[in-house]
């Protein structure tokens, strides 16, 4: 008769694989802090302007 466990340590049936998560991309709408106007992402520089948005 085989052991038992609960450990998720030591069983392998019992291991999570870690969970890998992309990182977000920004999709909303910015507000350029120099001319007030706002401009629709993927851009980083203000449509106007071309003040960076970062």
């Amino acid at each position: 008769m085989s052991p038992i466990t609960t450990d998720r340590q030591t069983d392998p049936r019992l291991r999570r694989r870690p969970v890998r998560t992309r990182p977000r991309i920004d999709r909303s709408a910015w507000t350029c802090p120099n001319c007030q106007r706002e401009t629709l992402p993927p851009r980083k520089r203000c449509a106007d302007c071309g003040t960076s948005r970062y």
